[in-house]
């Protein structure tokens, strides 16, 4: 993209921003709406601003002059922390169901994570391709440093501990499925002439099919081969196409690869000359206009010291009075302050007031929460701000017959905006202790007499009052992990080398949020409806759903720091549930979490802890010093990661057996690979996880706790499911603020899927061979690979195509065959406990219950009431 590409669309993504804003403003601010209306308004906002953030994206990616890049940062910050804002909206104001929706009276809230875009997508007239964006470049950028520095001391600690156990996660695990397990991949030979078995989507071994197949091959070859001839000499003789077309496209990507490199050296040159220079335009500007600047500061204080000596007969002891005088606080300060005290005065109006308990919780349950259609203050103000920026500095630059074309940094800007600031800062300070020293001189030789002896009744005064103050105040009670022997002492360093040696860092795969595969449209679940009353049975999300769900839930707020401060309560996200089938990319998308932005992984789990951590304190000791590490903020962001989380939250004891047997299974797949044993009692960790991720993480730690599990039904859901801070104890408030459901792959997703890993493989070992071989049938292998998971799918790929068969492709083509012995028989999957599981964590059965009056309830919400005959 060139400059003058890049000043447009940043011109016209502030003129689109001022749109939304204008529009926003535009709205009644306190009168109620319709559920609908609030959601259609919703999602028209958050498309908008979806588009503008992806172009804000693709601007600072592209863009070379420092100065601009972080003005556009800034932007992009603003409008990063509006798209979260909106999700969360949309997730509380999604309509809901018919078949939860309540019975007279208004409608309360029904939140559902997966919502429908379809009708405001084609309003206006936008591709779902343009709502996703890849993650900021700045993400990784402004923390490069740290995150080499906090690698490097992981290095040294697995160094010191004699052995590299940062594994990959998930490596052996197919690997061993690869060798051992029975079915999909034990490569059994299949002859010719075996027919498949009957429930197999598709059969080729019939001879009538056989004869088709050879012939739509072979017409097929001959009129692709045919019409790529006469589309060769047609674009040679019109200068489209050179006679090495493949080697002229490789070059085309090598020349593609090397110009973004350049770029980026580029933007890392002019970044490094901008700071470098902004260190000489300081002692430039100091000597030019220093003297200029601290006369005019030392005249303002001594005339302010002068009037408030005569108006007051005292010499000031600081100047905390004249910055209160010349610079009071905003409006909007005093405003809010305002309004906190008219709520507090509120709440004691409606303690005061009530009478009886009983018409208090009737008039709360009447009253239901309507949606408003106004913005945070916060967040309009601050993209307000980023439009004011761009009016003043760079738009007389970026269009007009007066472009500036230069990508160097402006150096008067830099003057304005940052060097007399920081000149001007300094020398305040010296200015200001100056004056002070000798006011403080004055006073001494003044009351030398009479202050010493006032200034000790003071002191005694003022020390008792401090005594009674610090036995008054109560202070937080300290995490249950701090009284532990030795923990005090030990320090983070410390605690991180403990993690190290037990193997539970991991260093992220280097994944992006694109490796997960799929498309839009989501796919209803084929689940038979064995209720006597219809039931609603809602669709699966769609790859694209989770993987906006996994950006702005995961990625967007941990990705920087300002973000995460200034998010508000209810969207600070901190901790979240995957769950679904196996091999459905959960533990893919955990890696691209983590490698997005650059986090480290804690590994907890059974396979992982064994039988190390042993007892009730051994796991509030390893609970506390995970914990410890990952609030550090020198390690920050930091994942952690529970892998099979049903394990550490189990249910009844029938639910406990099925996970002993699981565990059971998972110690001879363990033993297969020559690991340790695995330790089917996880539940030791359930009280501290409890309460170290309810008491201990707060908004401004980088931390964000993943589970995954593919046996949701196993645990116990009032354990997972987060029942907010007023829900009692610690560790009886839940875990999961959030579950995201992780589906089989459809069959769009598994054409998506081999098409591009295959097209992966073959790029990765040869790359002129890049396209897929033409006489590979995808529709025959989709049909086949039905019920075989993602997973599963890239090994078999990874299998096949090894190096020496992509050397062969030229003189041996690619088939279907080759792939087909690698499919056991159509496997079942059992989606509807994954169902049942959705119901019960989304609240969906018991709010159907109590709108269906199922469990022997009236209509007016209390039970039936026996009638005499």
């Amino acid at each position: 993209m060139s400059s003058e590409s890049i000043d447009l669309l940043w011109n016209e993504s502030i003129d689109n921003l001022k749109r939304l804003v204008e529009e926003e403003e535009s709205h009644d601010q306190t009168k109620p709406v319709s559920i609908n209306d609030a959601y259609h308004h919703f999602a028209k906002l958050y498309i908008n601003y979806s588009v503008i953030l992806s172009e804000l994206n693709s601007c600072y990616e592209s863009s070379v002059q420092p100065q601009k890049r972080i003005d556009i940062k800034y932007t992009l910050e603003r409008a990063i922390c509006r798209v979260i804002n909106l999700r969360h909206l949309l997730v509380k104001w999604c309509p809901p169901n018919p078949d939860v929706v309540s019975k007279g009276g208004s409608q309360a809230p029904f939140p559902w994570e997966y919502f429908d875009l379809d009708k405001e997508l084609r309003e206006l007239c936008v591709s779902p391709a343009k709502l996703e964006t890849t993650t900021p470049v700045f993400f990784r950028e402004d923390q490069n440093e740290a995150i080499l520095h906090r690698n490097a001391t992981i290095a040294r600690l697995l160094e010191q501990t004699g052995g590299s156990k940062v594994k990959q996660m998930d490596q052996k695990r197919w690997e061993a499925r690869i060798a051992t397990a029975g079915g999909a991949f034990e490569g059994r030979s299949q002859s010719k002439d075996e027919p498949y078995h009957s429930n197999k989507v598709v059969s080729f071994n019939l001879p009538e099919r056989a004869v088709l197949k050879v012939q739509s091959i072979v017409r097929g070859h001959l009129s692709r081969k045919k019409t790529a001839t006469k589309k060769r000499w047609l674009d040679r003789f019109v200068g489209l196409r050179s006679s090495s077309d493949r080697a002229e496209l490789v070059n085309l990507e090598k020349n593609l690869i090397d110009i973004r490199e350049q770029r980026r050296q580029e933007q890392q040159y002019c970044k490094e000359s901008y700071e470098n220079d902004l260190h000489r335009l300081k002692d430039v500007v100091r000597d030019e206009e220093g003297f200029a600047i601290q006369s005019e500061l030392r005249e303002e204080r001594i005339q302010w010291i002068t009037e408030h000596t005569i108006s007051k007969n005292t010499l000031p002891g600081s100047f905390e009075e004249f910055y209160a005088k010349y610079n009071p606080p905003d409006d909007k300060e005093n405003e809010a302050k305002s309004e906190n005290d008219n709520e507090h005065k509120g709440s004691k109006d409606a303690k005061d007031s009530g009478k009886n308990k009983k018409d208090e919780k009737s008039a709360d349950t009447d009253e239901v929460e309507r949606p408003v259609l106004s913005a945070p203050h916060t967040l309009l103000d601050s993209i307000r701000d980023c439009i004011r920026i761009y009016e003043e500095r760079w738009r007389h630059r970026n269009v007009g017959m007066d472009r500036v074309k230069s990508q160097h940094h402006d150096v008067e800007m830099a003057k304005k905006l940052i060097i007399r600031d920081q000149v001007k800062a300094e020398l305040t300070k010296g200015v200001e202790e100056k004056l002070l020293s000798n006011i403080l001189k004055i006073k001494a030789i003044q009351e030398a007499s009479t202050m010493s002896s006032k200034s000790k009744k003071k002191d005694k005064k003022g020390q008792g009052k401090k005594a009674k103050g610090k036995k008054a105040g109560k202070n937080e009670k300290p995490l249950p992990g701090t009284k532990l022997p030795g923990m005090q002492d030990m320090t983070v360093d410390e605690m991180l080398g403990v993690l190290v040696q037990n193997g539970l860092i991991f260093v992220p795969e280097g994944h992006r949020i694109n490796d997960f595969i799929g498309g839009f449209k989501n796919g209803r679940p084929t689940i038979p409806n064995t209720d006597k009353q219809e039931r609603w049975i809602p669709e699966d999300p769609s790859a694209f759903q989770l993987r906006k769900s996994v950006m702005e839930y995961c990625i967007f707020p941990l990705g920087s720091e300002f973000i995460r401060s200034n998010i508000q309560d209810n969207e600070n996200v901190r901790s979240i549930l995957f769950y679904g089938p196996e091999g459905s990319g959960k533990t893919l998308m955990v890696q691209t979490v983590a490698s997005e932005i650059g986090a480290i992984v804690i590994h907890l789990a059974s396979s992982s802890i064994g039988s190390s951590f042993g007892g009730s304190e051994g796991a509030m000791e390893l609970i506390h010093m995970i914990f410890t590490v990952a609030k550090e903020k020198t390690y920050a962001p930091v994942i952690i990661y529970l892998d099979n989380c049903h394990e550490f939250f189990l249910g009844k004891s029938a639910k406990l057996d099925l996970a002993r047997r699981q565990a059971q299974m998972n110690n001879i797949v363990s033993k297969r690979l020559g690991g340790p044993p695995i330790d089917a009692d996880m539940q030791r960790f359930q009280k501290p996880l409890l309460m170290y991720k309810n008491l201990a993480l707060k908004r401004e730690d980088r931390v964000l706790v993943i589970g995954c599990t593919n046996m949701p039904e196993s645990a116990d859901v009032k354990l997972l499911r987060w029942n907010g801070p007023g829900g009692g104890k610690p560790e009886k408030q839940g875990f999961f603020e959030r579950s995201l459901y992780f589906p089989m792959a459809n069959h769009t997703d598994r054409l998506m899927l081999w098409r591009e890993l295959i097209r992966r493989r073959i790029s990765s070992h040869d790359r002129l061979q890049s396209r897929i071989p033409p006489a590979l049938d995808l529709a025959a292998m989709t049909l086949m690979s039905d019920g075989i998971n993602c997973g599963e799918i890239s090994c078999i790929v990874d299998s096949v195509l090894s190096e020496n068969r992509v050397n062969d492709l030229s003189f041996m083509p690619l088939s279907e065959h080759e792939f087909a012995s690698y499919f056991s028989q159509k496997q079942n999957q059992d989606d509807n406990r994954f169902l049942n599981f959705t119901r019960q964590m989304t609240a969906l059965d018991s709010a159907w219950k109590s709108i269906n009056n199922v469990g022997g309830e009236n209509d007016d919400g209390g039970k039936k009431k026996k009638t005499k005959k």
